[in-house]
């Protein structure tokens, strides 16, 4: 998906945004929006916007010397994802159909975006998911894949919704082999190995690495990643910085989300907050 005019303000106030939670001195704030208005006037509108995301991310470390403005809200998440577990696998239990519950509660969980320009209470997203029907629900061909699949490649998004992550994991662990992907290192608040290790996943899956941008452009990944992108029956991909990055991408692709920004609303023609599994083969 390539970026629209409405990608550059918001790439602007999310560097304003990572450099308030590094410092609150006016005069490095005002450095990096100055610093990251220069790099948008040559940024080419028709790059998917996590290309463009990357260098503002790295203008906000050059100048901040912080290369994880997250790191302390990412853990609390992850613990307060953990700290929810146990009532998300009773939710699970309890359901008529453990695999779409499943589904649901990762596509909640992806509300932890710290990228996005949104507030979020995400018990009551969960609620708002388990009760209301998704704007685009591929799930029988998910179903059908599954049954088909003898390895999946799981995409991971952000921090704190790994936990959501795992509860998938563990209803699709028994059609396949899943290997977990997340971030070399870090970008945003999303997933990291550290994250991952934190949640569990290294006791249910193998746990791997992709790109250092958000989403996941395969030409910064290393060739080792895209072999296993290539190979797999399967690939669940989490969030709508993987959607800005693989929508036009080959591959057996399935889109979990929670649409969040306008822009990718309008790419596929839903609303914002309407929760979206998408098949794109």
């Amino acid at each position: 998906m390539k970026a629209r005019l409405e990608c550059i303000p918001c790439l602007l106030k999310q560097s304003l945004n990572a450099t308030r939670v590094v410092t609150d001195d006016p005069v490095v704030q005002e450095k990096v929006l100055k610093s990251v208005m220069a790099e948008l006037l040559d940024a080419p509108v028709d790059y998917v916007p996590p290309l463009i995301a990357r260098t503002i991310y790295s203008i906000v470390h050059d100048i901040t010397g912080c290369d994880d403005p997250y790191k302390s809200l990412k853990m609390e998440y992850n613990r307060i994802g953990m700290g929810m577990y146990p009532d998300l696998k009773d939710i699970v239990d309890k359901s008529d159909d453990r695999l779409f519950t499943a589904v649901k509660l990762a596509i909640a969980g992806n509300i932890i975006d710290f990228g996005a320009d949104i507030q979020f209470d995400v018990e009551e997203t969960i609620e708002d998911i388990l009760t209301k029907k998704f704007a685009i629900n591929d799930y029988p061909l998910f179903v059908e894949s599954l049954e088909d699949s003898e390895n999946i490649l799981y995409l991971a998004d952000n921090a704190g919704e790994v936990a959501f992550d795992r509860i998938l994991i563990e209803e699709i662990m028994d059609y396949a082999d899943v290997v977990y992907a997340v971030k070399k290192k870090p970008i945003i608040n999303d997933a990291t190995i550290d994250d991952a290790i934190f949640c569990g996943i290294d006791s249910i899956a193998e746990i791997v690495t992709t790109s250092d941008t958000p989403g996941t452009i395969l030409e910064r990944c290393d060739p080792e990643f895209v072999e296993i992108y290539r190979s797999a029956d399967m690939i669940i991909s989490k969030g709508q910085g993987n959607y800005e990055t693989l929508s036009e991408e080959a591959g057996y692709i399935f889109f979990l989300l929670l649409v969040k920004c306008p822009v990718i609303a309008a790419d596929l023609s839903v609303k914002i907050g309407d929760g979206v599994l998408l098949s794109a083969p």
